[in-house]
């Protein structure tokens, strides 16, 4: 019987580890490029990405000899990420960051085509909210923290034409900010990297959310939401420090970017 190669030394580890580096360059490399990067011997590593030409997970283009990514790469990984719920990505952060506050953490997923937010998955903390939370049920981007980490972010066209039909303050029914007003309080959200409420969506709540960006923009909002009256255990400020951290982690687990 002959010996089983070590692990990752053997042809499905190379190939495996080529086509990571292949999703993660920044546009098509050569042989050399390849090879470099993986510790490989130019020939192991041209006849290992004309095996992945072969299959359509790579594409060779002779003018400049040169490799790039290929249409059933691209297949593959559309139907694993279609699969793959935000909500369950954004799952292990927040409840990563209930746990060390104690406090309910709610992931919201932007609806661009409603102009609307919609919380889609939430991990609570020991202490006990005295507000219902609506799940998957669009709500405001105007009022509130949640939706107004994700408004800052949006372009202002999109940002006029949300307030235009946006509706009083579910929870006190105060009416739609001015123009002018909500420019200035979301560019000031856009400089701290957060945003903090008091009651505007739902009554006797204080909520913290930072935005979190997919490969497209704004993806959603991170929130830590609690009563009012219960002071946090550190400042409102550290808070949201915490919160926006945890919201680029969740950026990056998402391979997003800042719009």
């Amino acid at each position: 019987m002959k010996d089983q190669p070590k692990a990752g030394t053997g042809t499905a580890h190379r190939v495996m580890k080529l086509l990571s580096f292949l999703a993660d360059a920044d546009g098509p490399v050569s042989v050399s490029m390849a090879g470099n990067a993986l510790g490989l011997a130019p020939a192991t590593t041209h006849r290992l990405l004309n095996l992945a030409v072969e299959e359509g997970f790579a594409t060779y283009n002779a003018d400049t000899a040169t490799y790039g990514v290929g249409m059933e790469y691209y297949r593959v990984a559309a139907r694993v990420t279609a699969r793959v719920s935000p909500a369950v990505v954004a799952r292990s952060t927040i409840s990563e960051l209930a746990a060390r506050y104690d406090e309910t953490v709610l992931f919201g997923l932007y609806l661009k085509k409603d102009g609307r937010i919609a919380f889609i998955e939430r991990a609570d903390g020991q202490r006990k909210l005295l507000y219902r939370i609506d799940m998957n049920t669009p709500l405001s981007l105007v009022w509130g923290a949640s939706g107004k980490a994700a408004l800052a972010f949006l372009p202002e066209a999109d940002v006029a034409r949300i307030l235009e039909r946006e509706g009083p303050s579910p929870a006190t029914g105060q009416t739609p900010p001015e123009a002018t007003a909500l420019f200035a309080e979301l560019r000031r959200i856009r400089e701290k990297g957060y945003c903090v409420s008091h009651g505007e969506k739902l009554p006797g709540a204080l909520g913290i959310a930072a935005p979190v960006f997919g490969p497209g923009g704004v993806l959603g909002t991170l929130c830590m939401t609690m009563p009012r009256e219960r002071a946090p255990e550190v400042s409102t400020d550290e808070l949201g420090r915490e919160v926006a951290q945890a919201a680029r982690d969740l950026t990056d687990r998402f391979e997003g970017r800042r719009s």
